[in-house]
């Protein structure tokens, strides 16, 4: 580039030879050539080489660059040859792109279009010859683009060659590959199929053309390697569960209940019509055993059923178990596969086996996963990046210099051109004017004519009340689009489509007018504007279709007309974008837009993704299964595909295809169709393993981490940008101008009234001879009057109003401004009437609100010092009470509670000091924990004249009396109320507490029997987060973030049943009506029956479901069931079944349903749900700030703070000491020591794991045997090397470390387990069990190897710091769990045996089960079938019976009917649970990953403060966390190297005496020794603060406001006082230990020096010797460094 260029900061890219021309010419004719060539350089622009470009890279090199290829490619064409530049040229054209573009498309279209069906010897041969042909001929294209870029860029053996990039292998061996669509499809020969499969990556063409979207992808696989951390601990867990998993359930899937008792003819038939394993579940019929145990083959037949996963759901190897255990990784048919075994073992044991998989892998490790790639996009260390902020601020502001001065050279460029064209159009006007004047003038009328319109319409579409005006009527016609529904009568009808007219009529000419009076490009500026443009010009468009086509246009039957017609309610998203008065809901809504608008290269690629994994499905499993339906609808294996039917997702066609892939995005009952075709072909494991882990578990977590990332961005921004309206003041400013006008009218009588009294016509002698006072007389008194109030304040009297008006009416006729001088009076009469901002400064209150609360003691000082002072006189000094921070309520001295106790009562300080002793917090801890104990055993189905429950009604009644004793002695204690420290204002939990027991005692009383009562008690157990806010930060950053995120939750809920509502209708415009059929039909008429007048002559009953599509709430419940449940695709199946109004559903009827479900779960599942996990994220920081007050401090400040919180968390390491006088003990300590022994124990533990692994079902006995041996050798060894580590260490030291006490429990487990395995007295299940347990524990020994080594230890950190946020979570998450089960089993407990609640599965009629059930409603896993089998009521084909005593169910049984408020239980526990307390969990999970990566990344990081801890205990042995001073002089050298300060530097005595004295460490003295010392924290604190000085120039690392520094002081809290009490704190610093150290050096120097003297030697030898000390370390340093250099050279 030119340096006159650069220097006027323009910069040169490559273009094209015509833009080359063009900008010549330009030149030329605008002559700037003195301007250009102001340096005198010869300017040419054929200095601007070919713009040549990385193909593999897809990035142009810089001009003057080197050629980037082989010089020779193909050993032919030179780098200089004209054709091969010729070709580099042609292979850069945008012409060549876009044609290249074009052939991708067609050849992807063409294989997309291919008809599988001639696996089956059919389908439509011609269509797939056109289509081959069309890909042979692509392909050749893409041949000779290959053969191109070879020659341009070389083959493979030199840099930057062709198949260097992994884009060009893809698109070589796709080449290669195509030629195989010449084969037979069913051909045998696999290279054929493995070739065509490989053909199918062309589809990625369509990413690497675009260069957004192949940076996307790079960075999708870029990102890989960043997942080490995250992957290899979630392998681990998926192995130890793998073989818990083979040791607990191996062969229970064979446990089947037979025909007979026992084998006959060597076969042990099952019974078909039960699907379900057995051994705790007894059989109804026949007898429950397994073929194994009498020796018998495996019958592979026999499960193979869909409710039986084909025999693929099983736990009899070590692979089997691994996939088994996959599966859970998305939470994904969990609970199907937990019924399925829990029939066959314990449920108890297999409910924890499976849920704690589910949370592990599910909701920790997998959002790891999301917490990895949002973390991604964490500024990880402000220390460390603060000279790169600096670097990039200086050159922002070169660039904007340049910026500046390019912007001066196009403006200079830009007013000549302007000047040219303005003297062109003067002479050309002057030109017409001679010959058409008057036609001028008519031609400047109609342009001023048109330039008002034009601005009147601006005003119009600038105008608040026209906006306001059009939302109206947005509302209306959303209103009368939502009013319609089914069985709606034709009057209402018409006149709703009238309506509906009229608003279409309407938003057109709105159209018109906001196009006209802002501008086309101003109007389409916001995303908004065109996607209302699109809404509306589609209601002209239909109006114009159905004018043309003769059909009516108002009132129209058409369902499809009507469809379109509903895309109005669309602008529903413009009314919430626009209407500020609803301010959350509109930050939300602009926020989703510009998500997704920031977001939409993402979702192509998802788009895209979706494709590539689709046409592999097709090519895969089209037509490799087939099925038979049976009379329960349900598909079965057939054996002759050509018979079959398809499953309801298949690949058969790419429709269909594609629905399968995104169901494996959406994480959408895949397992289903990947058993389907797994029963035929193991094909379909791979594809489905490889599309879920690549898809599901990488992909869409990446897809979400960026929507959070910039959702939460977007919504930060736009709260800045868009401020809410401020209705209350807007309310008040109304008020103020109403009573203007009031008092300006009062104020015009009033002149008058003083006008005619002035008249002479008025005069009278009586007013003549009135003395008017002057106005100067009236000031004075109200000056008196004021300074009187200040000194005394009272309560204004009657007589000032009539004061102040007077005053007003003599103001009026004497000043000019009468208004103004009126208003300032009456706000000082205001401020004294209310008594606020009106406190005279002499008695001013000291209450929390009107003084600072962060005010220092200082201050007060100072302030009581002001008031008592000679300036203010006695009589001043009114001594105030402290106000409270409501109202004006004080705490007197003499105020009592409860109107009888005051504070000097004994009685009352003796209370006071009950209640707050920590047992009587433990007390109602216990109170608590009963009453939850209580609330559990309550059972509606449990007798209440049992013993049970009048012990549970006895305790209900003491439980209550104690909860009101508890609230007496507090109230007793603090009052109730009116005193800021009263019990109610303590909490808001206290508050709580009074209501509920207020409840106990009504319903004691009155002996209520009511579910709600039961319920609000049970809320007791929030209480519990109360408590365990005190000992866990965490549990109380989720209770802060929950209670501040409420709001805009609710408000985000508003918002999404907003959206939900624009589907909804849409949804009800076509399938209102439809969703009847026929029920209780004979199997042999089903074929019969297809509309509802036959089903009823059949006999059947003619019945509506219950999630319909009949009106906009009915549609809103069924789309808020499709986006948050896991199993919708039933709903969406119903939904392409329908017909039409009162017709029999068809299967796969209208399939083109299914776009409308994808689209709707993006938006309502990725989209809405995310943004509930956004908010809560957001919430969950922002209170981890707030209560940590990091948000006083800037980001430097806040790395500092979690750094020196990491330093005052570590603890002194124990050193361990060799066992004294005992020689055997020694022996094995220095055995334990050594790391090949070590090494050793590890290797056993590793083989013992492998060995574990190695059992299967059916294995041969001897094999089994060997295994068993092996086993036993490795328990008895491991039992040996814990005992010698018991034996050779302290015991003290042994037990402090927790790991050991594991050991310990875990081997002498194995030990006993080796004995009960083989026992077959003991129960079957026990044995089991206890094996899974025993296998466990020794599986858990591998953490002694990853401990062994650092970097696996690293990698395990990450769950590690992440523990203890989800086990608080975890526990808030049991307590609402345990609300809503008590509620549920009050509730349901009676309900009727259905199909999903089935009495053993699913149901509410014990707590566990009814807990168990809410578990599976909150992983939003088929849950809308719960609330389907709740809300069944009594119909003519469901029998049920109305139930509400314990005497009704002992007449009937379980045979209740089911509930409305079935609706508000499942919607509010999904709302609750599933979308706050879960998302909450997500979010406490991303927040301590977040926290972990930034202490890993940090400017010191808690692998350095290892290095320090390790070195610290070689000093101090014994951990006490003090180091006397002759240590740490030599301690703080080798830990300042640790921290970055340079060998060298210390080495000089007074270098390091200025270091030490920079360190300022605070000195104490031993109580013990009465040695000077220093202290562990301090030491490493101040080590650490220098080191950071240092290494990054960064001094302003603490706040300087002494106020912040009392905050962060009371967050260190205890931590800094470790071993406090053993020393007493001193004067001194590490400064003045330098001074003492130089003083006692000097002494022993003076006295050796007067030894030596007397003794007749010489004094100088003692300076030589320390001379000749200091060069051999300066020697010992030289040769350390020679050694370290030869080492690297030799490496």
């Amino acid at each position: 580039m030119s340096s006159t260029l650069k220097k006027i900061g323009v910069e040169i890219t490559s273009f094209s030879r015509e833009r080359q021309t063009e900008a010549l010419n330009q030149i030329n004719s605008l002559r700037v050539d003195p301007i250009i060539f102001a340096d005198g350089e010869n300017f040419d622009w054929k200095i601007i080489k070919l713009n040549q470009e990385i193909f593999d890279d897809d990035e142009a090199f810089e001009i003057g660059a080197e050629w980037p290829y082989a010089e020779n490619s193909l050993f032919i064409f030179s780098s200089t040859n004209p054709f091969r530049l010729g070709l580099a040229e042609t292979l850069i054209s945008t012409k060549f792109k876009v044609f290249m573009r074009a052939v991708t498309l067609l050849n992807v279209i063409a294989f997309c279009s291919y008809d599988y069906r001639t696996r089956l010897q059919g389908g439509d041969e011609n269509r797939n010859r056109i289509l081959i042909t069309i890909e042979i001929i692509c392909n050749i294209i893409f041949g000779f683009e290959v053969l191109l870029h070879v020659i341009v860029q070389g083959f493979v053996l030199e840099k930057n060659s062709y198949l260097r990039s992994w884009w060009n292998i893809i698109n070589f061996s796709t080449f290669i590959g195509t030629w195989a669509v010449l084969g037979d499809i069913n051909s045998a020969n696999q290279l054929i199929h493995l070739l065509r499969i490989v053909r199918l990556f062309r589809v990625l063409r369509l990413i690497q053309d675009s260069k957004l979207l192949k940076t996307q992808m790079d960075a999708f696989i870029g990102s890989f390697p960043r997942l080490g951390p995250i992957l290899i601990p979630l392998l681990f867990v998926l192995i130890f569960y793998t073989i818990v998993g083979l040791h607990l359930f191996m062969g229970l899937t064979e446990y089947r209940c037979r025909e007979t008792p026992e084998p006959e003819e060597h076969e042990w038939l099952a019974i078909e019509e039960i699907k379900n394993l057995c051994g705790v579940w007894e059989c109804t019929e026949g007898y429950c055993g397994s073929p194994a145990d009498y020796g018998l083959h495996r019958n592979f037949t026999e499960n193979q059923s869909e409710q039986l996963y084909y025999n693929l759901n099983r736990f009899d190897d070590f692979f089997t178990s691994l996939f088994v255990t996959f599966t859970f990784l998305n939470a994904i048919g969990w609970s199907a596969t937990t019924f399925l075994y829990w029939h066959a073992m314990t449920t108890y044991a297999t409910a924890f086996y499976f849920i704690s998989l589910i949370l592990i892998l599910a909701y920790i490790l997998s959002n790891l996963l999301l917490a990895t790639f949002y973390e991604s996009f964490i500024v990880f260390s402000s220390i460390k990046s603060n000279k790169n902020i600096q670097n990039k601020e200086r050159e922002a502001i070169e660039n904007e210099i340049m910026k500046k001065k390019q912007q001066q050279m196009m403006s200079r460029l830009a007013q000549m051109n302007e000047a040219k064209s303005m003297k062109k159009s003067r002479k050309n006007k002057f030109q017409v004017n001679l010959v058409y004047n008057d036609e001028d003038k008519d031609k400047t009328q109609m342009v001023e004519n048109f330039e008002k319109i034009q601005q009147f319409s601006s005003i119009i579409a600038k105008s608040s009340y026209f906006l306001y005006l059009n939302l109206l009527i947005i509302m209306l016609s959303i209103g009368v689009i939502a009013a319609d529904h089914y069985g709606i009568e034709e009057s209402t009808y018409h006149k709703l489509q009238a309506v509906d007219f009229f608003c279409i009529i309407y938003f057109f000419f709105e159209l018109m007018i906001m196009i006209w009076g802002k501008g086309v490009q101003e109007y389409y500026r916001e995303f908004i504007n065109i996607f209302d443009t699109t809404v509306i010009v589609s209601q002209f468009g239909l109006i114009v279709y159905l004018f043309f086509a003769g059909e009516p246009i108002v009132y129209n039957e058409n369902r499809y007309v009507n469809f379109v017609k509903a895309f109005k309610v669309m602008r529903l998203m413009s009314f919430l974008y626009l209407a500020r008065v609803f301010y959350t809901i509109s930050l939300l809504s602009r926020c989703l837009v510009q998500t997704i608008i920031k977001l939409r290269d993402m979702i192509l690629l998802f788009l895209i993704l979706i494709l590539v994994l689709a046409v592999f499905g097709q090519e895969l499993l089209a037509y490799k299964a087939m099925f038979q339906l049976n009379e329960e609808g349900e598909y079965v294996p057939i054996d002759d595909q050509h018979k079959g039917v398809s499953a309801s997702v298949n690949f058969e066609s790419f429709g269909n295809s594609y629905m399968a892939a995104t169901n494996i995005f959406y994480n959408e009952e895949w397992q289903v169709t990947m058993y389907n075709y797994g029963h035929y072909t193991y094909t379909s494991i791979i594809y489905y393993v490889i599309g879920i882990i690549f898809g599901q578990v990488l992909f869409v977590r990446l897809l979400t981490a960026v929507f959070l990332n910039e959702f939460c961005k977007q919504l930060k921004m736009i709260e800045i940008d868009l401020k809410p309206l401020d209705l209350w003041g807007n309310f008040m400013s109304f008020v103020s101008y109403v009573q203007a006008n009031l008092r300006q009218r009062q104020r015009q009588k009033v002149h008058q009234s003083s006008q005619i009294a002035k008249s002479p016509k008025a005069t009278d002698n009586r007013f003549s001879k009135i003395v008017r006072p002057s106005m100067f007389h009236d000031l004075r008194q109200q000056q008196i009057h004021e300074q009187q109030h200040q000194l005394y304040p009272q309560t204004p009297s009657a007589e000032e109003p009539k004061l102040q008006s007077n005053l007003l009416s003599h103001k009026e006729s004497m000043v000019n401004n009468p208004l103004q001088k009126e208003d300032q009076i009456n706000e000082k009469q205001n401020q004294r009437m209310d008594g606020s901002d009106y406190q005279p400064q002499q008695i001013k209150e000291q209450s929390i609100e009107d003084k600072d609360e962060n005010q220092l003691p200082e201050e007060e000082d100072e302030e009581q010092q002001k008031l008592s002072s000679p300036e203010f006189p006695p009589q001043q000094q009114v001594p105030q009470p402290r106000q409270g921070r409501r109202g004006n309520s004080r705490l007197r001295p003499s105020e009592k509670t409860l109107f009888l106790f005051a504070p000097e009562s004994d009685f009352r300080m003796l209370v006071t000091t009950l209640v707050s002793k920590n047992y009587f917090r433990a007390f109602n801890f216990v109170l608590i924990l009963l009453t939850s104990v209580r609330i559990a055993l309550l059972n509606p189905t449990e007798d209440p004249n049992s013993e049970l429950s009048y012990v549970l009604q006895v305790g209900y009644i003491f439980l209550t009396v104690f909860y009101i004793l508890v609230i007496l002695l507090n109230c007793i204690a603090f009052g109730l109320y009116k005193t800021e420290q009263s019990w109610f204002r303590q909490s808001v939990y206290n508050i709580f507490t009074f209501m509920i027991t207020l409840v106990d005692l009504i319903t004691l009383i009155f002996a209520i029997n009511n579910p709600l009562s039961k319920f609000i008690t049970s809320l007791r157990i929030l209480q519990f987060i109360q408590i365990g806010a005190v000992y866990s930060k965490d549990i109380g950053y989720a209770q802060t973030s929950l209670l501040n995120a409420f709001y805009k939750m609710i408000q985000l809920a508003i918002f999404c049943f907003f959206i939900l509502a624009m589907f909804g209708v849409l949804g009800t415009r076509l399938l209102k009506g439809e969703f009847h059929f026929c029920s209780n039909l004979n199997e042999e008429y089903k074929h019969e029956v297809h509309d509802n007048i036959e089903c009823m002559d059949f006999g059947g009953s003619w019945v509506n479901s219950i999630l319909n599509f009949d009106s906009i709430f009915q549609s809103i419940l069924f789309l808020f069931i499709s986006a948050t449940t896991e199993n919708w695709l039933p709903l969406m199946i119903q939904s392409w079944s329908a017909v039409g109004e009162n017709r029999q559903p068809e299967v796969d009827h209208n399939r083109y349903w299914a776009f409308f479900f994808q689209i709707f779960f993006f938006i309502g599942n990725l989209c809405m749900l995310n943004m509930f996990i956004g908010l809560i994220v957001n919430a969950y920081q922002e209170a981890k700030i707030k209560a940590q007050n990091l948000d006083l401090l800037d980001e430097t400040q806040r790395e500092w703070f979690q750094i020196k919180m990491s330093i005052f968390s570590l603890r002194p390491l124990v050193k361990s000491k060799k066992p004294q006088n005992n020689k055997i003990r020694q022996l094995l300590f220095y055995l334990v020591k050594d790391k090949g022994f070590k090494i050793l124990w590890l290797i056993i533990i590793f083989l013992n794991t492998l060995t574990l692994s190695l059992y299967y079902h059916r294995q041969e006995p001897k094999l089994r045997n060997v295994l068993d041996y092996l086993n036993q050798i490795f328990v008895y060894t491991q039992l040996v090397e814990i005992l010698l580590r018991f034996v050779a260490k302290d015991l003290k030291m042994y037990f402090k470390d927790t790991s050991n006490i594991i050991d310990i429990f875990a081997i002498w487990l194995c030990v006993a387990n080796l004995y009960v395995k083989d026992d077959l007295e003991i129960d079957f299940y026990f044995r089991k069990i206890f094996n899974a347990i025993s296998v466990g524990f020794q599986i858990i020994r591998n953490f002694r190897i990853i401990k062994r080594f650092n970097n696996l230890e690293k990698l395990f950190s990450s769950i590690l710091s992440i523990i203890p946020s989800a086990l608080s979570m975890m526990f808030i998450m049991l307590i609402f769990l345990f609300i809503f089960t008590t509620l549920g089993i009050d509730m349901f407990a009676y309900l009727r045996t259905q199909k999903y609640i089935d009495g053993y599965n699913l149901h509410f009629r014990t707590f566990p089960a009814a807990m168990f059930s809410l578990v599976r409603v909150a992983s939003s896993e088929y849950w809308w079938a719960l609330l389907v089998d709740s809300l069944h009521e009594q119909e003519p084909d469901f029998a049920c019976i109305y139930m509400s005593t314990h005497q009704n169910f002992l007449d009937h049984g379980f045979n209740g009917c089911g509930t409305t408020y079935a609706y508000l239980f499942y919607i509010s526990f999904h709302l609750i649970f599933s979308l706050m307390i879960l998302n909450l969990f997500i979010a406490s999970i991303i927040g301590a990953y977040e926290e972990h990566v930034k202490q890993e990344e940090s400017a010191i990081s808690k692998y350095q403060l290892n290095d320090v801890l390790t070195l610290w205990r070689n000093y101090d042995d014994q951990g006490e966390g003090f180091i006397n001073y002759k240590l740490f002089w030599k301690l703080s050298s080798e830990i300042a190297i640790i921290f970055g300060v340079d060998q060298a530097d210390l080495l000089d005595v007074n270098n390091k005496k200025n270091f030490l004295k920079v360190l300022n460490i605070p000195i104490y003295e031993s109580k013990k020794d009465q040695i000077l010392c220093y202290k562990f924290h301090d030491v490493i604190l101040s080590l650490t603060k220098i080191s950071v000085t240092l290494k990054y120039g960064v001094t302003n690392l603490e706040p300087t406001d002494k106020i912040i520094q009392q905050k962060l002081q009371q967050q260190y809290g205890e931590q800094q006082q470790y071993n406090s009490k053993l020393f007493t704190t001193t004067s001194f610093n590490s400064g003045d230990m330098v001074a003492i150290i130089t003083i006692q050096k000097k002494f022993r120097l003076w006295k050796r020096r007067i030894q030596i003297r007397k003794e007749g030697g010489d004094v100088n030898q003692i300076y030589n010797d320390m001379s000749d000390f200091k060069n051999m370390i300066k020697k010992q340093i030289q040769l350390e460094e020679e050694q370290e250099r030869q080492k690297q050279s030799n490496s």
